[in-house]
């Protein structure tokens, strides 16, 4: 064969060679055509999941219908919309960390058909089945607070409590207890007051909080925090009297997510008034017990004497919170209060008649029970399930060397009242507190803003605790060991206690607002509600 046959034949082959590749090019250019147009409408409908999830996140399933609609892409149908909680979490598996129920996460899927133009030709169907799914989130947060209520401070047994509590005479008059009350101080002003204070600047709120602190800087950060405010002088002077005493913010603080907060800037303002706000510094640590055996002048009785034992509530746990977990729970300590006071008598023989007290209250509770961001909606704010303090009250004579300690009984037994020679007259009344019920207490908008506090009751009590107790007294005259049943002593002593009571309760009343530890109350509050932006989880 000649050269310029080897030539020609050479010049055949490829163009045999480059018909066949461009008919190949061909096909994978339809196939890719194809495979380009599913890829842009798979993302176009996980864009349009995406927004689904999050409108549906704060309207439910007619907001991510509505969202579908505007988004003007035919055929997308909503396959499901189910409400849950995600659990961000590196050690749970991606596919696990939600799960459906009760929760602010909310998770779409989507269908849709796409036609197929030249692939059609190889798989032999005109079009492909394409399914999106999105989980969206919204982390919002409460915070909230038990027994808070603004105090009674009338009198000088705020100015006693306090003094009693700090190990120190604070010379509190009544006057300091009620600016302290109206003085409303923002949680992380004092925070960044106290930062400057300890020249911890560059700490998160957190760390400073799990710090041993001194009082007397705490006290100090607050005054500083309350600017030219009257008070401020009133809170100066008590940190000048407060040595030796140190306390973790964080025993009785939960920032929750504003523990790493640098900043006050973006995040909530949580008002605490200061009179509060020092119950909360100088209780007592969780664990341990202060006993107090105050002698109180009341005009009306010839003596009183106060005995109170603040204990430890059931488990460890703060009296404020910021926090969306509703697994939270606030407690207030365990309480024994004893008092026992006199009033005198123009019966005759009789110079004065005794009125002992008794009062033993479990911890009240509160827990985050529901967070409704949602706009115009009737439930929108925050809803907290209340359990009031339960125990007993008792008109009766304790063992009052076993009040400190809390595992044993108190024994309540009758009381004597009254004692002339031969004659003794005793009465008894005992009254259980119930409220193992939790209540839910709602909080709207407008309530959070305005800082109000609301008492959830265990409606076992119609009046003042003294009332019920004497209004249920049995009122027994003995004379040498005999009972006497129509004695007039008993009816003139009853009328006796009976008009004593106001007196009585003005104390208790006043005692428990005090401490924040209600007889068969609670004081609960929200502080503040912050709705966060929803965001794409998986």
């Amino acid at each position: 064969m000649t050269r310029r046959g080897l030539i020609q034949e050479a010049r055949g082959g490829i163009s045999l060679i480059m018909a066949g590749s461009l008919f190949m090019l061909a096909g994978a250019a339809t196939v890719a055509v194809d495979l380009g147009s599913v890829y842009l409408a798979k993302r176009q409908l996980q864009g349009i999941a995406d927004a689904a999830a999050l409108a549906a996140v704060g309207g439910g399933r007619s907001a991510a219908e509505e969202l579908i609609g505007q988004s003007g892409v035919s055929g997308v149908a909503l396959v499901g919309v189910d409400g849950g909680n995600y659990r961000a979490d590196r050690a749970v598996p991606v596919a696990d960390r939600f799960v459906a129920g009760e929760g602010g996460a909310m998770r779409v899927e989507l269908q849709r058909r796409t036609p197929l133009f030249f692939a059609r030709l190889l798989v032999g169907r005109d079009g492909i089945d394409l399914r999106a799914r999105a989980i969206a989130t919204r982390q919002d947060a409460a915070a909230f607070s038990i027994g808070t209520g603004l105090a009674a401070v009338s009198g000088g047994l705020p100015n006693m409590l306090l003094s009693s509590l700090a190990g120190t005479e604070l010379n509190l008059t009544v006057m300091d207890c009620q600016g302290l009350a109206s003085l409303n101080l923002d949680l992380l002003g004092v925070a960044d007051a106290l930062r400057v204070r300890t020249g911890r600047d560059d700490e998160a709120y957190g760390e400073l909080f799990d710090r041993e602190i001194p009082l007397s800087d705490v006290i100090g950060a607050m005054a500083d925090s309350a600017g030219g405010n009257q008070s401020a002088a009133v809170l100066l002077g008590m940190a000048g009297k407060i040595a030796g005493r140190s306390i973790r913010l964080s025993d009785v603080i939960d920032l929750g997510p504003m523990r790493g907060a640098a900043s006050a800037t973006g995040q909530p303002h949580l008002l605490l008034d200061a009179f509060s706000m020092l119950r909360m510094i100088l209780s007592p640590p969780s664990g341990t017990s202060v006993p107090m055996d105050l002698r109180v002048t009341v005009p009306g009785l010839t003596s009183t004497r106060l005995m109170l034992v603040i204990g430890e509530g059931q488990v460890r746990s703060p009296l404020l919170s910021v926090t969306a977990d509703k697994s939270v729970v606030l407690r207030t300590a365990q309480t024994r209060l004893y008092l026992e006071s006199s009033v005198a008598t123009a019966l005759s023989g009789i110079a004065s008649v005794r009125i002992p007290l008794y009062v033993e209250l479990a911890a009240a509770e509160a827990r985050l029970s529901a967070i409704d961001c949602t706009s115009g909606s009737m439930t929108q704010g925050g809803t907290l399930a209340v359990k009031p303090s339960i125990g007993t009250a008792a008109l009766a004579d304790v063992d009052t060397q076993a009040l400190t300690n809390f595992n044993l009984p108190a024994n309540p037994r009758p009381a004597l009242l009254a004692q002339l020679l031969g004659t003794k007259v005793t009465g008894y009344a005992n009254v259980a507190l119930g409220g193992v019920q939790p209540q839910n207490v709602h909080f709207s908008p407008a309530e959070i803003s305005a800082q109000t506090a609301k008492r959830v009751s265990t409606n076992d009590l119609t009046q003042g605790l003294a009332a019920s107790l004497v209004s249920r007294t049995q009122v027994q005259v003995s004379v040498l060991g005999i009972n006497v049943n129509l004695s007039p002593l008993a009816p003139a002593i009853g009328t006796l206690l009976a008009t004593t009571t106001p007196l009585l309760d003005g104390i208790l009343a006043s005692v428990t607002a005090t401490l924040g530890v209600q007889l068969g109350y609670a004081d609960v509050r929200v502080h503040e509600m912050r709705c966060g932006m929803a965001a794409i989880v998986a």
